[in-house]
């Protein structure tokens, strides 16, 4: 594609009659040239023709036409963003057109052209500086629109970008304007603010003022709204400087004061889930502050799960698993808690039966994270999880209790159940307690009962652990290593077969 013949079809475009057929020409052109010279790229993206084009009012749209100008135009614009660099110096001039039309779709195509170059680039740590304040601007407006198509994408470009500019004036005015806004766009520039802030102390510090108005929020009357906060205000106590601050401005007491006074407020009970979330995951990094710390916290969850309360109970098992996510936390839970513990597993086979087919996926892999550690285990930790794993069930026949969920007809109950069981056989007695199962053996190395190919997969993942045991006779082990090296999915032969039978 030339410039002159570019030049021609943009003279085309101003002629309304030949619009769409000229965008068509222009689209399959630049299709066409993966290439393109970068005078042919700016003089599109530039042009006011491309751009005249959406100046359509409905009724002159025509009622049969094989293509949309929106979509043309897109598709153009798109392409063209495709072949820009965020270090060029004109990029800014480039852009300005789409990033201040009135359509949210254009300006999105704009923004998220700056986005996937940004990923594209992520591994250079200065990609910050190749954003100019004009861009900065842009993207700062686009962080207040209502529209999550405009919204979501600055927000990622800004949490990428924004740290070495937090310094400019225009930046924490932009920022003080946006806190007048809707909740969502408040709610954008408390998680832009929280992404910020896990970099570093300095950085927390900068933006500091943002999160006090985050906090001021929770004691809002909108209860959505302080579920909302206290779920991005989660992720910041992933840093230890973001524990000391949360510490500082007394968070957990203030969230913890709450969930004790919570008969006073019926509404509060919407906030339970929220609060359980927010404990939850800082409980998998903190476990000691959260489990010895907040007693009454601990002890809401438990009543959560005893509830049977469909509406508690997914937040219940995740934040369940996030408090057994480290050694220390399945220690201070078996020391302080024991009884609730052994009470709420029990729920859990009840849970199991009763709960629809969603609710039970969510209680097995809750279980699969409880049993499943990164790092090796020691003997305490080990014995602990032997005790829980016996509760199951009622203490009786836990093995052939989940083996019958294994004979499930439905693949997802299937895969979540082994996958279960291959984190209990991690361990030497999650293997003896299998091995003693009467007919489990057989049915994991039956391949005529399997059709699902995610269920053959986890199948066979429980059967890899058990072949490198050392728990079996000599024949059984010969028959674990066959399946394990013939794979997960090998199908016998009629062949096979009928020597087999001979």
């Amino acid at each position: 594609m030339t410039e002159e013949w570019c030049c021609e079809k943009l003279e085309n475009l101003k002629i309304k009659e030949n619009r769409l057929s000229t965008l068509e020409e222009i689209r399959g052109r630049l299709n066409e040239t993966p290439n393109l010279a970068s005078k042919v790229t700016n003089r599109l993206l530039t042009s006011p023709e491309i751009y005249d084009c959406l100046e359509v009012e409905d009724d002159e749209a025509p009622v049969d036409a094989s293509a949309d100008p929106m979509d043309l135009v897109s598709d153009i614009l798109s392409i063209c963003m495709s072949n820009l660099s965020l270090r060029q110096n004109d990029l800014p001039k480039l852009l300005d057109r789409a990033l201040q039309h009135k359509r949210p779709r254009i300006r999105a195509l704009a923004l998220n052209a700056i986005l996937k170059e940004l990923e594209n680039q992520i591994s250079d740590d200065n990609m910050g500086d190749a954003i100019s304040d004009d861009l900065l601007r842009h993207l700062l407006r686009a962080l207040q629109e209502p529209e999550t198509q405009l919204g979501s994408p600055a927000l990622k470009i800004l949490t990428i970008v924004l740290e070495d500019h937090l310094e400019k004036p225009f930046i924490k005015d932009t920022f003080l304007e946006a806190l007048k806004g809707s909740e969502v766009v408040k709610c954008r520039l408390y998680e832009l603010a929280v992404n910020l802030s896990k970099g570093s102390a300095a950085t927390l510090e900068k933006v500091g003022f943002v999160l006090d108005h985050a906090l001021s929020e929770l004691d809002n009357d909108d209860v959505l709204l302080q579920v909302n906060i206290l779920e991005i205000l989660a992720s910041l106590a992933e840093q230890n400087h973001g524990i000391t601050f949360l510490e500082k401005q007394q968070v957990f007491d203030v969230i913890s004061k709450k969930v004790e006074l919570i008969e006073q407020n019926p509404l509060d009970r919407l906030l339970v889930p929220g609060i359980m979330k927010f404990f939850g995951k800082i409980s998998s990094i903190q476990p000691q502050k959260i489990i010895t710390g907040y007693p009454r916290m601990i002890q809401c969850l438990f009543e959560c799960l005893h509830s049977g309360d469909v509406s508690l109970l997914p937040a219940a098992f995740d934040t369940l698993a996030n408090l057994c996510q480290s050694q220390q936390g399945v220690v201070l839970l078996e020391e302080h808690y024991s009884n609730d513990v052994k009470e709420s597993l029990e729920d859990y086979s009840s849970y199991l039966r009763n709960l629809p087919s969603e609710l039970k996926n969510r209680a097995f892999s809750s279980l699969e994270i409880i049993f499943t550690f990164d790092e090796p285990v020691s003997n305490n930790v080990s014995d602990i999880l032997r005790k829980w794993f016996g509760h199951l069930n009622g203490g009786e026949k836990h093995m052939q209790f989940l083996m019958d969920f294994c004979r499930n007809p439905f693949p997802d109950i299937k895969i979540s159940t082994l996958n279960l069981i291959g984190a209990a056989c991690l361990y030497p007695w999650g293997i003896e307690t299998l091995k003693n199962t009467a007919g489990f053996l057989e049915y994991l190395l039956d391949r005529k009962i399997e059709f699902d190919k995610e269920a053959k997969y986890a199948k066979y993942c429980v059967i890899k652990i058990l072949a490198e045991s050392c728990a079996f006779d000599v024949e059984t082990n010969n028959q674990l290593r066959t399946y394990v090296n013939e794979g997960p999915y090998y199908v016998q032969s009629i062949m096979d077969v009928a020597v087999e039978g001979n």
